[in-house]
């Protein structure tokens, strides 16, 4: 059975490539007929969710397109996941619609999303123009060359855009640089260089384009991956903590909230470290110190130190906006501060920017991991990172700070290679195993193939409350409790303390990072006021604390000249949104739409053989009823609707005029 390669999954989001978009809907089925590819939906951003997105476009088609490389499986299961591998029940139906998207980040996407314009669908983050932005990878296409009308690159237009990071919360504060005067400036998938030579401010036009809108797509585990194989120079590792097989999610260490908040604050800098102590909270709140290894006793064993030698820890980071660094940061912002209350290892200044020469405040959460690097600088002096570490593929001598562009790239910097033993990086669960097999990037023309990383178990704030500081260690219950992995069940878990927003308000409402504790929450003697729900959840032991969500962000009012534009784009919605609502009638792709959504269990089993976990009902009935019926009263104006040039407009288009391009 052919599988695609982890890169191929990615839709192209290569290192040295900028523009990576996929012909998404395909996927290779024993004696399916063709359909008719009639529509299309342009799409781009996050690459955080862009392989499930990728199969779920292939599901809702049911059919082939040139050089996808998908194959169904046989026989379909969520646990284990089988990467690549989509249900067979996905070729029972099928429609006339394809997806395409461009993986290019979670910031680039927003950047599209505001302007309203496809061509800043790109990779990388310039400056300044004249510059040179990267072009689409190669493999897999960009664009389905056997559809006539799917060939070309820039897309001709932008119907949605996906992030990991909320919008800015007030419409007015929606801006973003807009780069133009591209040469070449078409057939991008034909050259080798792009230069975008002017660049401009654009703010979000509500007159064209109506409210902004975001909804959560999918529940997502931010995973922390760890390269634990021993070291092509002889260290070998002694991890206690390591589950059999390690390959499972969370299978290859864990590592307590302590540990985390030491690492990233540049405190602890080798994995032989026996000596730093680090600060964490007993079950009553009152700070304690350990040894950085200490956590590594699996409950009962003798603490030992977690390699034979010295082996520095090296932190693999996006250099791009992403979404996984905002989630990780608001993780970080919220927690390691409350570790060290006195100021003594300097927390809330490297984790929140807050006292730093004296500023109120913050700057971080952030989708720029930089800001986590400038904090450090400005309390150590130092990062201990090399300065001529950039993101060219190029190691330099010792990088403390290991620069990637692009999820697959991160991926591929962490690994499982000896020569890279000790790095730890930040990824979406299905850039590492068991959710994806290999990592692959093109360069200059060279597949370059890796087994894709591990990832880590990680504390919780209910474990810390039960008195659970150590994996294996019981808990005051007397069960032995290990730490928590990144899996849909307990992404889910933790996505569930959030409250559901109501059907009427603005697209800050669906904001999942802006809902924060009541003044006098106080739980295991410690002060939660304030602070981010989903980045300190407490719902359960089950918990994954590293938890966010993939957003879809539309428009309120399209320009539609066909009259095929909106019903198709609210179609799939529907399909997608009413997938995660099993108390809707069963309907598959052909027949569930915008006017009578259906529940199709094939879009949370994509979904969930990703490692996320589809969004909370209440939460997709609530988009539902606002944003796909029609209506006249949900949200601020009413669905997404389609503008009329000659007469009356109603509900989205509601005082606009033109829509979006």
């Amino acid at each position: 059975m052919k599988t695609t390669s982890f890169a191929g999954r990615l839709l192209g989001t290569t290192s040295l490539v900028v523009l990576s978009a996929a012909a998404i809907l395909g996927a290779q089925h024993p004696a399916a007929a063709q359909t008719t590819i009639s529509n299309g939906i342009y799409g781009g951003g996050s690459t955080l969710s862009s392989l499930a997105l990728r199969q779920l476009f292939d599901c809702y088609a049911g059919t082939t397109v040139a050089g996808d490389g998908q194959s169904f499986s046989p026989a379909f299961t969520i646990a284990p996941p089988s990467p690549n591998l989509l249900p067979t029940s996905c070729t029972q139906f099928s429609t006339p619609v394809e997806g395409m998207f461009a993986a290019v980040g979670a910031g680039n996407g927003q950047r599209a999303y505001i302007a309203n314009d496809p061509h800043q669908l790109f990779r990388g983050s310039p400056d300044s123009a004249p510059a040179l932005v990267r072009k689409p990878s190669a493999k897999p296409p960009f664009r389905d060359t056997a559809n006539p009308n799917f060939k070309s690159y820039p897309y001709p237009r932008l119907d949605f855009a996906t992030s990991d990071l909320p919008l800015a919360s007030s419409v007015s504060s929606l801006t973003t640089i807009s780069f133009s005067n591209f040469l070449p400036s078409t057939n991008w998938q034909n050259t080798l260089l792009i230069a975008a030579l002017s660049k401009s401010t654009a703010s979000f036009n509500t007159a064209s384009v109506g409210a902004p809108i975001q909804v959560p797509a999918m529940e997502v585990p931010v995973a922390i991956a760890v390269n634990t194989s021993n070291s092509a120079s002889g260290v070998t590792w002694t991890n206690q903590s390591a589950l059999s097989p390690n390959t499972q999610a969370g299978g290859a260490i864990q590592l307590s909230t302590a540990q985390l908040c030491a690492i990233f604050s540049a405190t602890v800098t080798d994995w032989h470290d026996t000596s730093t102590m680090i600060p964490y909270l007993d079950a009553n709140g009152t700070q304690q110190f350990q040894h950085f290894y200490d956590d590594n006793t699996n409950g009962t064993l003798t603490p030992v130190a977690y390699t034979s030698g010295r082996l520095p820890i090296k932190v693999v980071y996006r250099a791009d906006d992403a979404g996984t660094s905002y989630i990780l940061t608001n993780y970080l912002a919220n927690l390691c501060p409350l570790l060290d209350p006195t100021g003594t290892y300097n927390y809330k200044k490297i984790f929140t920017g807050v006292g730093i020469d004296g500023s109120t405040m913050a700057n971080l959460p952030s989708s720029k991991f930089s800001r986590l690097l400038n904090n450090i600088k400005a309390v150590k002096a130092s990062d201990n990172s090399d300065p001529y570490d950039v993101d060219d593929d190029q190691e330099r001598p010792d990088p403390r700070w290991i620069s990637a562009s692009g999820s697959n790239h991160e991926a591929l910097k962490i690994g499982t290679d000896p020569r890279f033993a000790g790095r730890i990086g930040y990824l979406s669960a299905d850039f590492t195993q068991p959710y994806a097999q290999t990592a692959t990037e093109e360069i200059a023309g060279t597949t370059i193939s890796a087994a894709a990383p591990l990832s880590a178990s990680i504390q919780n704030e209910a474990l810390r409350i039960f008195g659970v500081y150590h994996p294996g260690q019981t808990d005051v219950t007397g069960t032995a409790q290990n730490f928590v992995a990144p899996t849909p069940d307990n992404v889910a878990q933790a996505f569930s303390g959030l409250a559901a927003p109501s059907l009427g308000g603005s697209y800050n409402a669906w904001n999942i990072y802006a809902q924060r504790y009541a003044v006098g929450t106080v739980l295991g003697g410690v002060d939660y006021s304030n602070l981010s729900v989903i980045g300190i959840p407490l719902v359960s032991t089950s918990d994954y604390a590293l938890t966010g969500a993939s957003y879809v962000n539309v428009y309120s009012c399209y320009a539609d000249a066909s009259g095929t534009r909106v019903p198709t784009l609210k179609n799939w919605l529907a399909w997608f949104y009413g997938g995660s609502v099993s108390a809707l009638p069963a309907y598959n792709p052909a027949t569930s739409n915008a006017s009578n959504p259906g529940y199709d269990p094939n879009v949370a089993q994509l979904i969930r053989n990703n490692g996320f976990h589809e969004l909370d009902p209440t939460w997709a009935t609530n988009v539902l009823g606002v944003y796909l019926r029609t209506s006249t009263t949900g949200g601020t104006q009413g669905s997404i609707a389609a503008y009329n040039p000659s007469g009356a407009q109603t509900d989205g288009c509601q005082g606009v005029s033109g829509g979006a391009k």
